[in-house]
């Protein structure tokens, strides 16, 4: 996802660009210039083994699924510029069941004996891949939950953080989300971020417990630290307010 940011829509051009650059270049030097050795252990296999991949079309395989790859991750780069819920999401989803399917795929034109097992080992890397990545999207896009008692703040789940009451500094409600600049260490697709970012000045690095533009947003900060959090309803966050203002109040 492209935070709705300048400074975050140019790391983004260029980590996407530089990976776009280096995906291409890849692609054109071993479909264009036939350079097998960046092809992983090819090197390491007889000459026998590499004229058999040549001849089967192992080689011609590799090469389309790296073009239909490098265009969908081209799609995807453009999807993330533009304001499509959840574009860039799917564009990278896509791109990553073809490029694991298609290396699926051109195990049928492997060496016959070693066909079985380079199925089960392109095989289970894409079903781990695709846990990991489902998983994290939908721990990612589930709210987390707030506890306020007189002892302390808590924000369970992901990224999550227990502050005690007498530790915070202040408590208040923002109209607008700061700039936020880039992602620290954290999750954001599609409006959920959450984790920690760098905002404009003077908020610097931060967590975020953000689902879309909703407002207000809760503000609350330490000595050392803050976080900005907010819900899909903003009654929600109002009551969190509320429920926070009055036990730090109460224990100033």
């Amino acid at each position: 996802m492209v935070l709705n940011m300048s400074t975050g829509t140019i790391i983004f051009i260029i980590a996407m660009g530089w990976a776009l650059i280096i995906y291409g270049g890849l692609t054109y030097l071993i479909v264009k210039k036939k350079e097998y050795s960046l092809i992983s252990g090819f090197l390491h296999r007889s000459k026998e083994e590499q004229e058999y991949l040549i001849q089967n079309g192992y080689i011609e395989a590799l090469g389309k699924i790296l073009k239909i790859t490098f265009y969908l991750f081209a799609a995807t780069f453009l999807l993330g510029l533009l304001p499509i819920p959840y574009g860039f999401e799917t564009g990278i989803s896509l791109f990553l069941v073809v490029l694991l399917g298609g290396l699926i795929w051109m195990q049928k034109f492997e060496i016959p004996h070693k066909r079985k097992k380079m199925y089960w080992i392109t095989g289970g890397i894409m079903a781990v891949t695709i846990g990991l990545v489902g998983g994290l999207i939908i721990a990612g896009s589930v709210d987390n939950e707030v506890t306020v008692n007189n002892e302390i703040f808590e924000v369970s789940g992901m990224y999550g953080i227990e502050w005690s009451i007498e530790e915070i500094k202040s408590v208040e409600l923002l109209d607008e989300l700061p700039e936020v600049i880039m992602k620290s260490n954290g999750f954001a697709t599609s409006g959920q971020l959450k984790g920690r970012f760098q905002l404009e000045k003077p908020y610097g690095s931060g967590l975020l417990f953000v689902s879309g533009k909703n407002k207000p947003y809760l503000y609350v900060t330490t000595k050392k630290d803050y976080l900005i959090l907010n819900r899909k309803n903003s009654e929600d966050t109002q009551n969190i307010y509320e429920a926070l203002l009055k036990v730090w109040e109460n224990n100033k």
